[in-house]
């Protein structure tokens, strides 16, 4: 039986950052894209998406949607990076376990641009 893959969450959407008048940027990729993210495939599931949405200005993580294998775990890095001030570029150029799902963020992280309203 075919399991469907976490999904997780943290902070503010995209649309809720640019309500709260946030300048915005943001990063939405496919798991199966992701080149650096090879977990999912070695294990035979690489569908689900990632999305992370930064504050412009200061770099801090406003939040995150993870639909993939492991998100559950994923998910409690970016929170605490959030609640520890830890900025987007830190994560992005952090070293991380591999072969995890936790690479995700290197790659997904510097894809970020602009967000328009």
């Amino acid at each position: 039986m075919e399991h469907t893959p976490p999904l997780a969450s943290v902070g503010l959407t995209e649309a809720e950052a640019l309500a709260e008048g946030h300048r915005v940027l943001a990063a939405v990729q496919k798991v199966a894209t992701i080149k650096a993210m090879p977990r999912p495939k070695a294990v035979a599931d690489p569908r689900g998406l990632v999305k992370v949405v930064v504050d412009a200005e200061t770099d801090q993580i406003l939040g995150a949607r993870l639909f993939h294998v492991d998100a559950q775990e994923v998910i409690n890095l970016t929170a605490l990076a959030m609640r520890t001030g830890t900025t987007a570029t830190r994560l992005k150029d952090g070293i991380w376990t591999h072969p995890s799902s936790t690479e995700a963020l290197n790659e997904t992280l510097g894809k970020l641009a602009v967000s328009r309203p």
